[in-house]
């Protein structure tokens, strides 16, 4: 019997940041930060992997979550590139809404805790 194979990549996933890193990021995107294509061009120095980036994001928007699941890459490695895209202005990036992310003292809001356990009831019921 035999399993499908999984195909590897043959390269490290920070190869993706194309060697060249440029002038460091601020760090200020969230990994559930929504972001958009800005209609500017790609830039010649940018690699496979930026170009992807806004060729996913061209017709509406997705997270740098989403965006790492679709490209096979760490969210770190995925923030970084998104990073370098919004500070270049290919990207905008939107911030979630802090409500939704974490209540002042930086633990879950209870609206949101309680919006899970309504959705995990409903999963368990179904």
């Amino acid at each position: 019997m035999s399993r499908d194979r999984v195909e590897r990549r043959l390269y490290p996933a920070y190869f993706s940041l194309g060697g060249n890193l440029g002038a460091p990021v601020q760090g200020t995107l969230d990994s559930l930060a929504a972001l958009r294509a800005s209609g500017k061009p790609v830039a010649e120095y940018h690699t496979p992997v930026y170009r992807r980036m806004v060729e996913l994001v061209v017709d509406g928007s997705l997270s740098v979550v989403e965006l790492a699941g679709y490209l096979g890459l760490p969210v770190s490695v995925t923030l970084v590139l998104a990073e370098h895209l919004v500070t270049d202005g290919q990207l905008k990036a939107t911030v979630p809404i802090p409500d939704a992310l974490a209540s002042s003292d930086g633990r879950p809001s209870l609206a949101v805790l309680k919006e899970v356990l309504n959705g995990l009831r409903t999963l368990v019921a179904a």
